[in-house]
């Protein structure tokens, strides 16, 4: 029996295949843990939190909302500017005295059903105890095919899941980002490969399922570009620090970003812990471009549309700057090779003398 072949040698190996295997089943196991976590944390029981309603009211009626933690109040002029305040996405929702003793309720379905129905219940209960007639007016009503107004959530966390497997996948074909040609070669795939993706979704989401219908080109644009921001980082981080901490950024967006995307609750009624994230991660980015664009007229539409600008070129950043220390790593190290074997060789060559 050859050396390779011994007993214990085979049996060492069955004990490193258990102890990988149970590892492996260990993490998974703690994966799904976190992904229950986070989900039932920020969706399973939804509270308001923080919401920003305008109100066009007696100072009674305004000061009484003021007393309320969960509200911050921006008084306007009258009903028209409180209504403005609602669909140009500065209010959550909003509250108009009229002179015929009514209060006009003022809510955005596009936005999140969840806070349309806090919202609603935030202006029945005001109407009631200043004994006025609650009038529901929607600014922003969602279509036919998204009722709930969730489509727009699940195709970000799902076009998430293909951009960061797609810059994973590339990156394991097309070897690491070490030259300024592997660089491009690279960044062309991505923006190639996010444009089928973004092409497939918007395509089923707009003509397929009839919701997010009338901007077509818009919503390809915000979905090609919120996947050229998750693709990117994933690659830049990637390229910077190794495929660890690419692993890490994936599993954070996965765990922490879905939930803080605010999708099926909006972000009134999320926790401080995932509300502070919304803004900064991709997914809250994505989600508010989507609802601006196919529910508010493109109001609302500049902050996300930065955040994604800076993951996309964080991302660029961070791949460019490794590249080029690669490439000046290797001419310094050839330089001094270089300068090492002269030596040498004229250490061995004997002297003319």
């Amino acid at each position: 029996m050859g050396k390779h072949h011994t007993p214990e040698a085979s049996t060492f190996r069955d004990r490193s295949a258990v102890r990988t295997t149970v590892l492996a089943l260990a993490a998974l196991t703690v994966f799904v843990i976190a992904m229950v976590a986070s989900y039932s944390g920020a969706f399973a029981k939804p509270t308001l939190h923080h919401m920003t309603v305008a109100v066009a009211a007696p100072p009674e009626i305004i000061e009484g909302l003021r007393d309320q933690h969960t509200l911050s109040v921006d008084e306007v002029g009258d009903a028209a500017a409180a209504r403005a305040q609602v669909y140009q996405r500065s209010a959550d929702a909003a509250l108009a005295v009229t002179p015929d003793q009514r209060m006009t309720i003022y809510v955005a379905g596009g936005g999140g059903r969840s806070v349309a129905a806090a919202a609603e219940l935030v202006g029945r209960e005001t109407a009631e105890r200043a004994d006025l007639s609650p009038v529901v007016e929607d600014v922003a009503p969602t279509s036919p095919g998204d009722p709930s107004g969730t489509v727009e959530f699940y195709a970000v966390i799902f076009l998430s899941i293909g951009a960061s497997l797609g810059a994973a996948l590339l990156g394991r074909l097309m070897g690491s980002v070490r030259t300024p040609a592997t660089l491009a070669l690279r960044t062309v795939s991505l923006a190639a490969f996010s444009a089928v993706l973004a092409g497939a979704v918007t395509a089923y989401v707009g003509p397929v399922l009839d919701a997010l219908t009338g901007h077509i080109w818009q919503v390809f644009g915000a979905l090609w570009l919120y996947s050229m921001a998750v693709a990117g980082a994933v690659t830049g981080v990637a390229a910077a620090f190794g495929t660890a901490a690419s692993v890490a950024l994936g599993l954070f967006l996965v765990v922490v970003g879905n939930a803080a995307a605010a999708g099926p609750v909006g972000r009134p009624l999320l926790s401080g812990f995932y509300s502070t994230f919304t803004t900064i991660v991709p997914q809250g980015s994505g989600v508010s471009l989507l609802r601006s664009i196919s529910y508010f007229g493109g109001h609302g539409a500049t902050t996300p549309l930065v955040t994604l600008g800076i993951w996309a070129a964080a991302g660029c950043f961070l791949a460019v700057g490794a590249t080029a220390a690669r490439v000046n790593y290797r001419a310094l190290y050839g330089r001094r090779v270089g300068q090492y074997r002269a030596v040498l060789r004229s250490r061995l060559v004997p002297s003319a003398d």
